[in-house]
């Protein structure tokens, strides 16, 4: 009985050791597939980074800080951004800091023979405020505009990615000659400063694919995302892309909704280096001669990174000329909607599924007699969208018809659903903000984004970022759920990076020394 008892004793031991081992092992193939997570440091004048891991790392550190912790993060750096970050400390020298690269690029085209060197004295304070603008607009994030160089240049692992006005060029960092090479030789710009010549640029974009990456040779690559081609009939701008709708009982507290409803509709800034990268789109109320409400939507895809955000910013312009961030006494932010389209062939109304649907409260619930009444069907996890966790829930119909207009789309999310939401939201004593909204008809689905977020005091930026990182936001929609109840479940791919339009209603508002101030940018949807 003992030897039994210690052969048991010596097996159990032994199988012990080989588990444990087991385990080490894993964990050391776990650990040797893990990216190494560092922070950059500067290589020949461009921030550098091991791997795409930790540059998405810190560009989501940066998106979270204040101002002031970036350029700190810079300047520990000794590092010379694409377009630093402006405060009221710092505006002058950013001016000065500008000028020197205007000079710098100058000197340089004189001396290949392309022009005349530009004397310091002759760089006008407006010039150097226009090219911070356009700056902005062309890389409509802040934090990843702060991470590039004054060339518009990142290095990644042993790649340099650089931007132009044409687009993004990629090049082993041992070949970076060729690609100037290649620039000089195609008469495409190298500084953001300088823009190509349009007809040189037109033609460049034209004769390369978009939205996909481009071998132009054995040492260099090339990637636009330039898929939205500026509708003829608005004129490069327009003034805010077609009539705004006011909502039915918007969602928003009573004395807010008077003052947006008053707003004007402003007019779209185009940028002029466009929107090879994706869109922005810029408008702004100002005032008091010194002051001003900005508005921004953004949808862009640089290739390491993508995100779509909206900001409001109050802002006040300093005895330099530079816009800098000023906070207001209140500054609201509203998105009646985000817009998203998808076309899909044919399909009759899908069957054994009701026609609407709200996933709220981990629960499912469908309506009886339009919105006047609803009935709890379960348990149900909320349809996966790439915005998922930043909603409160998701409503979801079943459309009879070939397509809607943005203004059917909105009657029906003001006067139907929207209403239905409400009661949800006072049976579970909730005020539900942002909401989805899913409506699936024969041959398109629409994605509908709505924020009604509160306004805010003492601030001086709202900003609200669907950041996707270097994730593409790519999803497969099952409708009803995955509550079937025995029939069929549809399902669609969507790929929020390539939709088949794209559109924005949103506002922005400030009261500053007892006044309300504010614009609404409006973008119907846009091919």
């Amino acid at each position: 009985m003992k030897i039994t008892f210690s052969r048991i004793l010596i097996a159990s031991g032994i199988l012990l050791c080989l588990n444990s081992c087991r385990e080490e092992a894993f964990a050391s193939d776990k650990d040797a597939n893990t990216p190494n997570i560092g922070d950059a440091n500067v290589k020949n004048g461009r921030l550098y980074f091991p791997n795409k891991e930790s540059l998405k790392a810190k560009y989501e550190e940066l998106k979270s800080v204040s101002d002031k912790d970036i350029i700190n993060y810079v300047d520990n750096k000794n590092f010379e951004s694409l377009r630093p970050v402006i405060t009221e400390e710092n505006a002058s020298q950013v001016i000065e800091t500008i000028k020197e690269r205007k000079i710098s690029l100058a000197v340089n085209n004189s001396l290949a023979g392309k022009g005349v060197a530009q004397n310091p004295s002759q760089i006008a304070v407006e010039d150097v405020l226009t090219d911070l603008d356009d700056l902005e607009e062309i890389i409509g994030d802040d934090a990843y505009s702060a991470m590039l160089n004054g060339e518009a240049e990142i290095q990644v692992a042993d790649k340099i990615y650089k931007y132009t006005d044409v687009g993004l060029f990629i090049t082993p960092a041992t070949k970076y000659n060729v690609l100037v090479n290649y620039l000089e030789v195609n008469s495409i710009s190298g500084n953001l400063l300088k823009p190509t010549d349009g007809e040189v640029a037109n033609d460049f974009i034209e004769s390369m694919p978009s939205e996909k990456l481009v071998t132009i040779n054995q040492d260099i690559e090339y990637f636009n995302a330039n898929r939205m081609a500026p509708d003829p009939e608005e004129g490069g701008g327009g003034g805010g892309g077609g009539p705004y709708y006011p909502p039915t009982n918007p969602p928003v507290q009573e004395d807010i909704a008077q003052i947006v409803e008053g707003l004007k509709i402003g007019e779209i800034r185009t940028p002029k280096l466009g929107n090879i990268f994706g869109t922005t789109w810029v408008t702004d109320d100002k005032y008091e001669d010194r002051r001003r409400v900005k508005v921004k939507f953004y949808s862009q895809d640089l290739w390491l990174v993508y995100a779509i955000g909206c900001k409001v910013k109050h802002q006040y312009k300093g005895w330099t000329g530079t816009w800098r961030k000023e906070n207001a006494d209140k500054l609201g932010m509203g998105v009646n909607s985000i817009a998203w389209s998808f076309t899909h062939t044919y399909d009759p109304p899908l069957g054994g599924l009701p026609g609407q649907r709200y996933f709220f409260e981990d629960k499912v619930f469908t309506t009886v007699d339009q919105y006047y009444n609803y009935v709890n069907m379960g348990p149900a996890k909320m349809p996966s969208l790439p915005f998922e966790k930043k909603i409160d829930g998701v409503i979801e119909w079943i459309y009879n018809a070939t397509s809607l207009t943005p203004e059917q789309l909105r009657k029906l999310f003001y006067e139907q659903a929207w209403k239905q939401v409400k009661k949800l939201g006072e049976k579970h004593n909730k005020k539900y903000n942002r909401v989805a909204f899913v409506v699936d008809t024969h041959t398109v689905t629409y994605v509908d984004y709505y924020d009604f977020s509160e306004t805010k005091d003492n601030q001086d930026v709202l900003e609200k970022v669907f950041d996707w990182g270097a994730v593409t936001p790519q999803i497969t929609y099952t409708f009803g759920g995955g509550v079937g109840n025995g029939v069929s479940i549809t399902k669609r791919d969507f790929d929020f990076k390539h939709p088949t339009a794209m559109g924005i209603n949103m506002y922005g508002i400030a009261k500053k020394n007892g006044g309300w101030h504010g614009v609404k940018l409006i973008k119907e949807k846009q091919k």
